[in-house]
């Protein structure tokens, strides 16, 4: 541990990190919210290590898997246990990792460290759970797909990577998902392979003390073994764009697009020294790039959707930091009445603005942008939850607590010539990716036949609602 005096520009004391021997990690940061913490367990798996074919969507599947309980609490008496405590559970999977959270009184704190660990170390589910579960995740598939966002995300995702594993979304194809209910001693191995000790992080914010904290996950994780698989993910070549599919809809909704340009990795995929400070001044440019083309206040957003209104909204996802070259992503909605040229009008837009600032005309901007970007990161900061849950976005694509601090150093150091420059080597038409989709029109062609998304599996209960514990994102 660090000395828990030492300030810190984010939480007031700094993060206290200990290492297990068998590798667990345990973040505690202190937070002024008496009697209350979040414990979360962080584990650097999702579906970008997926790389077997047939069997994406696993890392996702674990994330409804981890409810189904151990000998010694099974999935009825954990759900009791937990509430008992007067907790709140839940999880969520990303590309990057799978994220277990439980907000609870500080007075249980032993108690849930009893708990959690004994559902990490010892998770216990026979086929007819697993196969339970695999029919929940169909389920959601299918409710998922009735909504424009998942074929759109799974088409830019697949338009992007061809090779790496972000190529397939944390849901999974559909057809593995089909094929999950007969993949028992598979999810047995999958378990083994990144649910180990040097794989986790345990994070705990609120009403803590660290020696405390540690005492307690040495007694009951310590004994935890395992080593994390490191599957070889696949080296995505250049993108040679620019690329559009276009995806005809059968149900009400707007026109939409999804345009995206091949962006690098958050920290350059963990580079060292002066490169990693290069790649972290890269991110940190791009999102101030963001800022100055499609936040509210932006010219290019005032123009489209306040002054012009062929769209209805436009925006661009913030802080969405990986492990690997991800995406820059905008998304936006057209007005109803509008058709493709709209489309077409609309990207023209966006990357003359893109160029603009290439060409270092937004400078005047990026003081604001810079300081708006960093008061929205500290003003989410409200409650435990809050803090527990970027810590884990940032160890999870930047390797360690510092990942953060790193982060806000770049940004508050980026230069209005680098932010110039990494607009101009990252978002040009070559690199870009385009998803549009629009009610279907005699153009497209009739509708595919509705069927059931998978034919029915054995074994599931149908009625069955398990689908709880949050979804992919």
């Amino acid at each position: 541990g660090e000395d828990a005096a030492e300030a810190h520009p984010v939480f007031g004391r700094a993060p206290q990190v200990s290492r297990l021997r068998n590798g667990l990690t345990v973040v505690s940061v202190p937070w002024n919210t008496p009697g209350i913490v979040a414990y979360y367990t962080l584990v650097r798996v999702g579906s970008r290590d997926e790389v077997e074919r047939g069997h994406s969507g696993f890392a996702h599947l674990f994330e409804h898997m981890m409810f189904r309980g151990t000998e010694r609490f099974p999935a009825d008496v954990y759900e009791e246990t937990i509430q008992s405590f007067g907790a709140d559970n839940n999880a969520y999977t990303t590309r990057d990792f799978t994220l277990y959270t439980v907000t609870a009184p500080s007075s249980v704190l032993e108690e849930l460290v009893d708990v959690e660990a004994d559902r990490f170390q010892r998770l216990q589910y026979d086929e007819a759970a697993f196969r339970t579960e695999t029919g929940a995740v169909q389920g959601e598939y299918a409710k998922n797909a009735s909504n424009p966002f998942l074929p759109m995300w799974e088409a830019v995702s697949e338009l992007a990577f061809e090779r790496h594993t972000y190529g397939h979304t944390t849901m999974g194809y559909l057809r593995d998902i089909c094929a999950m209910p007969g993949m028992f001693d598979y999810s047995r191995r999958f378990f083994r392979r990144y649910y180990t000790p040097d794989n986790t992080t345990l994070i705990v914010v609120g009403d803590v003390e660290h020696d405390e904290l540690l005492r307690l996950a040495r007694a009951k994780y310590g004994r935890w073994r395992g080593r994390r698989d490191r599957p070889r993910i696949p080296a995505e070549p250049a993108l040679e764009g620019p690329k559009h599919r276009h995806i005809p809809w059968d149900g009400a909704s707007p026109p939409r697009f999804f345009v995206a340009w091949r962006s690098p990795a958050f920290d350059g995929g963990h580079a060292r020294g002066p490169r990693r400070e290069a790649a972290l001044k890269e991110t940190a440019a791009l999102e101030i790039v963001k800022g100055l083309a499609f936040a509210e206040s932006a010219p290019l957003y005032q123009r489209l959707v306040v002054r012009d209104q062929t769209l209805l909204q436009l925006g661009a996802w913030e802080n969405d930091f990986h492990r690997d070259p991800s995406l820059f992503m905008v998304t936006g909605v057209l007005k109803p009445a509008e058709g493709a040229p709209a489309f077409e009008a609309t990207v023209q837009a966006i990357q003359e603005e893109l160029g603009r600032i290439a060409a270092g005309e937004a400078a005047d901007r990026i003081d604001a942008v810079r300081s708006h970007l960093r008061y929205r990161l500290l003003t989410g900061l409200e409650t435990p939850d809050d803090v527990a849950d970027l810590l884990g976005g940032f160890i999870a694509a930047g390797g360690s607590v510092d990942a953060l601090d790193e982060y806000l150093a770049a940004l508050a150091s980026v230069t209005p010539d680098e932010v110039a420059a990494a607009a101009r080597r990252v978002l040009t038409p070559e690199r870009r990716v385009l998803v549009t989709l629009a009610p279907r029109t005699e153009a497209d062609g009739p509708a595919p036949e509705a069927g059931p998304p998978c034919p029915e599996p054995e074994g599931a209960d149908a009625d069955e609602d398990a689908d709880e514990e949050g979804g992919a994102r």
